[in-house]
């Protein structure tokens, strides 16, 4: 089975490394070269299009940072579309519109090809140490066919519902994780701000029912002032206007997504945009005179 990986950025590259080091036949392909160097020096060969790679490979992932970038990929003039053969599979690992992963999968199946979405969770560091979960929509008997290679990649393949719930239960999640994310930093500001250590607080809500992921990182985080990206505030922003959009398509009013929308506007608007998403506490830190970290 010869693979292909398009894509090779901040997961891609880790994700891809991963599917060569299991020993499978890999080609790659990225749009900046030199991004794929670290992979071709390992043995993977190189696709100069999408197309190319289409008509090499049997199975072939990707992991984009944006729609507009899946489409051209997909339907641009050297795209996959050019090049899939009946009986190809299409594995768009990206955190992608619902909609657009339907109509990719559509003109696929004219060709005798199969698409899945299976977006996944984990940040950098989960495809770093391949223990990402991913979420997979589409064709059980594909998955069947590419579990064995998702699970070089992560700990943890489910198999949500038909095309595109992958990405639904992908931005389901990215609404929640980042709406927690933001009254993080509200709270923590307001906390600090009236008097109480930061790392008191954290124990505190640790053992309460504000307990949350977002609040558990900011030991190695906030506190210590790094905001280096794990997930890019404008990858955040992509995300959550995905999920509106999903939200308008299916008439769920999302309030508290507009809201951390607004959150995600105003980092982006004080300098943050390639930060990792805990910068949206920076703002909050400006505007109430405070900064929340510890001595340590």
């Amino acid at each position: 089975m010869k693979i292909g990986f398009i894509g090779i950025g901040q997961m891609g590259r880790h994700m891809s490394r991963h599917i060569l080091e299991a020993g499978y036949d890999l080609t790659v392909y990225d749009a900046i070269k030199e991004a794929a160097a670290p992979l071709l020096e390992k043995g993977a060969k190189w696709a100069n299009t999408p197309r190319e790679m289409a008509e090499a490979c049997d199975v072939i992932f990707s992991s984009l940072p944006t729609p507009p970038i899946i489409e051209e990929v997909v339907y641009g003039d050297n795209g996959l579309s050019r090049g899939w053969k009946k009986g190809d599979i299409f594995v768009d690992m990206s955190t992608n519109s619902p909609s657009l992963i339907r109509k990719i999968a559509k003109d696929a199946g004219k060709k005798g090809a199969i698409v899945l979405d299976a977006p996944v969770s984990g940040g950098t560091k989960g495809a770093e140490a391949a223990t990402l979960t991913i979420m997979v929509g589409g064709d059980a008997a594909a998955l069947k066919t590419v579990e064995k290679i998702l699970l070089t990649m992560g700990t943890k393949v489910v198999r949500v519902g038909d095309i595109g719930c992958g990405n639904v239960a992908k931005l389901v999640n990215n609404l929640m994780s980042l709406a927690i994310n933001s009254i993080s930093a509200e709270g923590f500001t307001l906390g600090v701000k009236a008097g109480i250590d930061p790392q008191v607080l954290l124990d505190i809500i640790s053992t309460s029912t504000g307990e949350n992921w977002s609040a558990k990182q900011y030991p190695k985080t906030t506190f210590v002032g790094n905001f280096e990206p794990g997930f890019k505030i404008s990858l955040a922003y992509k995300d959550i206007g995905l999920a509106l959009d999903l939200g308008k398509d299916y008439g769920v009013p999302l309030p508290v997504g507009v809201a951390v929308k607004k959150d995600l506007e105003d980092t982006i608007a004080a300098g943050y945009v390639d930060k990792g998403v805990d910068a949206v506490i920076l703002p909050l830190e400006k505007a109430a005179g405070v900064k929340v970290r510890t001595s340590k």
